[in-house]
């Protein structure tokens, strides 16, 4: 079946692609429309444990940022566990883990006092539409260097944090408070979800600022319906926070997705300074409304002192074709109190990322979006070229949260795992046997040294070098030989030359007896074995019958004579 979809990609690919994918594209019609899966993964044969998204890369270019990793959290209802996961530049796996069978998000490589530490949220995202969990700083070597939970305690949500220069992480925090629901219709106090930014302590848990929505804002601000919210237990979730950023001023910038606003906040008061977007906008709109008509947005970010960038969801679960999702870079001048959109990042295949989402200037001026509940992400350059496009799930289960991710981003890592590499053998597609060897976060390897030792207490002088060869990709092989010793390892190298990390031994003989109960096989050498000189006579003795029996039958066959037809008068 995965091969007649192939050809049918090939065929359809030659006649000027499918479903608005350029005909440049490598679109693969049979991974788009789920002929290898909900959820195609890519298969380890020393790792088989881990769980990898098979990527369908349907647009590259060398433009692309090549050596930086990809960071993004998959999951859904077509996979088994969520997973934190870094890519690099050629869609290989650089790490991956799930975490205590919890939900993942927000992914990111972050810097607090000198050092690079991978952060994530995980916990409960089935909360509201937001969580309640724990932030996780994991070390170069994969170690939990810090928890950090909200203060107050309260649960940190999953939607931000934020190092800041100072020491300090920004946090986005879910609190359900009473309040008074007449301006929105109903005559009684009933439960709302408020919205907080707390700048928090990194050092102590101490919050040193809190902003809380509901001070500032009102029920009726919102573009979404209360409905049957603010009964019993159902909170009417009226603001809807998923980003904080800082400026050099100490001020605040937050997204509200049911506002379709941005909210400029004093670092000291808490007062807001401007809103932008939305239905109390305070912005001129100089591009006849393209620069604050955006909606259920999600990552608002500084970009240098007058530019704000958005991640236009531009619809939402409700209102799934109202706009399309964009990219969106602002230009606002806080004087005139003016907005002009500066560039607009829009997907070929048209892309409506129904909920989450992401934006991030790349520092060689690219711009990488991800589409949240769409399993795709894509790079632009500054202008808005499209150059790399890229899939992790089935184009056809986009919008359905089979497979997604919150955010997807680029980082500079450097991983140092404390984990020995995971070695098999294992037959490869040519049913010849191989060492496979992979290191599961390890980012230093340059090259891998296959090593044999008859003796597997011997000391490390002992064990003699049978092969090396350049690490391409996760997992690299050895092929086998009869000529090695019983027990091989393998040696991971880094390019200056010095030893990184050693896998456990492994006893081939061990794996031989096992592996040939299963399938009636043994190791043999490149060169043919006796087997296989045997089966191979057989099979030409084997032909040479059945030729001779052809040729037989034909000569036998009954006979007929023909002539051609004459040419009609």
């Amino acid at each position: 079946m995965a091969m007649l979809w192939s050809w049918a990609s090939i065929f359809l690919v030659a006649i000027g692609g499918v479903n608005g994918a350029p005909s440049m594209s490598s679109y693969d019609f049979g991974y788009e429309h789920n002929a290898y899966g909900a959820h195609p993964l890519t298969v380890f044969k020393s790792a088989e444990e881990l769980e990898v998204p098979k990527l369908d890369m349907v647009q590259s270019s060398k433009s692309c940022e090549s050596s930086l990793y990809t960071l993004f959290t998959p999951r859904g209802g077509a996979t088994h566990e969520a997973q934190a996961t870094i890519i690099d530049s050629s869609g290989d796996l650089v790490w991956t883990s799930g975490w205590h069978g919890q939900q993942i998000y927000n992914l990111m490589a972050q810097d607090y006092k000198g050092e690079r530490y991978l952060t994530f949220w995980a916990g409960n995202d089935a909360v509201g539409g937001h969580g309640a969990g724990t932030v996780f700083m994991l070390d170069k070597n994969y170690n939990i260097y810090k928890e950090v939970r909200a203060a107050y305690g309260l649960d940190a949500d999953l939607h931000d944090f934020r190092i800041t220069e100072n020491g300090t992480a920004l946090v986005t925090v879910y609190e359900i408070v009473q309040h008074d629901l007449k301006e929105v219709g109903k005559n009684h106090a009933g439960p709302v979800w408020d919205c907080l930014i707390q700048e928090v302590d990194l050092e102590t848990g101490l919050a040193v600022f809190q902003w809380r929505a509901l001070d500032h804002w009102r029920l009726t601000d919102s573009y979404r319906d209360i409905a049957g919210d603010g009964e019993g237990t159902h909170a009417y979730d009226f603001f809807h926070m998923n980003s904080i950023d800082k400026d050099a001023r100490g001020n605040y910038l937050t997204s509200s997705r049911y506002m379709h606003s941005l909210t400029y906040i004093n670092g000291k008061t808490g007062e807001v300074i401007w809103i932008l977007g939305g239905k109390r906008n305070m912005f001129r709109d100089l591009s006849n409304g393209n620069a604050t008509n955006f909606a259920y947005q999600h990552d608002a970010r500084f970009s240098g002192n007058d530019t704000i960038t958005i991640f236009d969801n531009g619809v939402d679960d409700g209102h799934p074709d109202i706009a399309p999702t964009r990219g969106l870079r602002v230009k606002i001048d806080e004087k005139a109190m003016t907005a002009e959109v500066v560039t607009e990042y829009l997907n070929p295949h048209k892309i409506h990322g129904l909920s989450q989402g992401s934006f991030q200037t790349l520092p060689n001026g690219n711009v990488i979006l991800g589409y949240g509940n769409s399993a795709a992400f894509t790079e632009y350059s500054n202008n808005g070229e499209v150059l790399c496009d890229t899939h992790f799930g089935p184009e056809s289960m986009f919008g359905t949260g089979g497979i997604q991710s919150y955010r997807v981003y680029k980082y500079e890592w450097h991983g140092y795992p404390t984990t020995t590499p995971s070695t098999a053998i294992r037959r490869n597609s040519s049913r010849n046997w191989n060492f496979y060897v992979s290191w599961n976060g390890a980012t230093e390897v340059s090259k891998w040294v296959l090593q044999g030792s008859d003796n597997i207490t011997s000391a490390d002088e002992h064990w003699k070098e049978l092969a090396r060869t350049k690490r391409v990709g996760f997992e690299t092989a050895f092929e086998l030989h009869t000529s090695y010793p019983k027990y091989l390892r393998a040696v991971a190298m880094h390019s200056e030359g010095h030893m990184l990390g050693m896998s456990t031994p492994i006893d081939t003989l061990a794996v031989e007896d096992q592996l040939t109960s299963i399938e009636g096989f043994t190791f043999t050498d490149n060169d043919l074995s006796m087997t296989q000189v045997v089966m191979g006579l057989g099979g030409l003795f084997i032909v040479g019958i059945l030729l001779r029996m052809g040729i037989s039958a034909w000569n036998n066959r009954p006979r007929a004579y023909w002539r051609l037809p004459t040419k009609p008068n």
